[in-house]
């Protein structure tokens, strides 16, 4: 999918939750109406090793995972992540199923880092989670008027680095500074 339908993907998920572009993205909410189980691996697993492994030693080479067992879609993710990340983790994972990828198995590479899907769903699945959680003509408001990317983050409940990115996709940041040359 093209970033434009993508843009159009994400803005028809946020309209089925009745949301402005003001207005934060829930995943759990999304996990709820859905009957998708968000699942911590905590939750998830006994394994004592597996979780020290990916809750201790090594939390940040796995976030969340979506998974079908042969009768149903299931995130696991990481709890020990911020909020924010944990939000921005599960929307990547709602994007994975509403761009109707398929999952795959799970693989880890040589630096133990995690994944399952090609790197164009994975790029598709960021793209637009991204517009799930910071809608295209709120970051570009809000790039435009000259708004702290912290303040931006704290209306949707993501990161810094997540309302700094969208915005600066958004093209606003340009439209800003033409705006003042011309004055």
């Amino acid at each position: 999918m093209n970033k434009a339908a993508l843009g159009r993907l994400a803005s028809e998920v946020r309209k089925d939750f009745g949301l402005g572009d003001d207005q934060p993205f829930d995943p759990f909410q999304w996990s709820s109406e859905n009957g998708i189980p968000f699942i911590s691996l905590r939750e998830f697993t006994a394994d004592e090793a597996a979780m020290r492994h990916f809750l201790e030693e090594r939390p940040h080479v796995w976030s969340a995972a979506l998974l079908h067992d042969g009768r149903r879609h299931f995130v696991i993710y990481n709890p020990e992540r911020s909020p924010e990340r944990t939000r921005s983790d599960l929307t990547h994972e709602v994007a994975h199923f509403e761009a109707e990828h398929d999952p795959s198995p799970a693989w880890t590479d040589e630096g133990g880092g995690c994944g399952g899907t090609s790197k164009a769903m994975e790029r598709e699945a960021a793209e637009l989670a991204g517009a799930i959680l910071v809608p295209l003509e709120g970051a570009r408001r809000s790039a435009i008027r000259g708004l702290a990317p912290q303040s931006v983050a704290l209306r949707y409940q993501v990161s810094v680095e997540m309302a700094e990115w969208r915005m600066r996709m958004s093209g606003g940041y340009e439209i800003r500074r033409r705006a003042r040359a011309k004055r």
